[in-house]
């Protein structure tokens, strides 16, 4: 993807490009291709170990840290090689710098493979910057995998990424939240309802 999109910060324009970036994976759930701006998306999250010669051939659950994630992202895979239908959904995926709106779009492939496409939607600056953040099994914060919200020891709610600023925690564990786990259930609920399938993507027609 080529478009831009014009952030003010400070009173400052700039402008962002918009990215895409898709794997094709198996009923496995193993990574045979990825492409779009894949490594320059991995790099800007500082997630130098998930460029794509080191994903290639391994499971896409490697990356995936959490296991109710993992459990939501299996089930939505899972529905739309059961179904022959497509699957959509808006997740959060930020970096300490810069809020980012995907849109998630899982199709059905020939021979049990899945198209997995995220398309950035929308991104804004975070003023301040947040902290830095690692996936740490044994931390007491929680992060949302999906809108990116705090569950900060202690507490039963979720804060917004826009309103913790500098106070962000630099390890979290990863679960989902209540909205977030709601709205992937009715993605996967969309999919079991509809009543037409949708003709498998061939390969050969993946954008390079």
């Amino acid at each position: 993807m080529l478009t831009s999109l014009l952030l003010t910060t400070l009173g400052r324009a700039s402008a962002v490009k918009f990215q895409q970036v898709y794997a094709v994976v198996d009923s496995e759930y193993r990574v045979l291709w990825v492409g779009g701006e894949w490594d320059e998306f991995a790099l800007s999250g500082g997630a130098n170990g998930a460029i794509s010669n080191k994903v290639l051939s391994t499971s896409v659950m490697s990356q995936i840290a959490g296991e109710d994630t993992r459990a939501a992202t299996a089930r939505m895979i899972d529905a739309v090689l059961k179904h022959r239908r497509t699957l959509r959904l808006e997740y959060r995926c930020d970096s300490p710098g810069m809020a980012r709106k995907f849109l998630m779009t899982i199709q059905p492939m020939k021979e049990g493979r899945a198209l997995m496409v995220h398309d950035l939607r929308d991104a804004w600056h975070f003023s301040p910057p947040l902290n830095r953040w690692h996936y740490d099994s044994a931390a007491r914060d929680t992060k949302c995998s999906f809108c990116g919200n705090v569950r900060f020891d202690g507490d039963s709610d979720w804060t917004r990424c826009e309103e913790i600023g500098e106070r962000h925690p630099t390890h979290v564990t990863y679960d989902i939240c209540q909205p977030c786990l709601l709205a992937v259930d009715r993605a996967v609920e969309e999919v079991l309802d509809a009543t037409d399938t949708v003709a498998p993507v061939e390969a050969a027609k993946l954008p390079r």
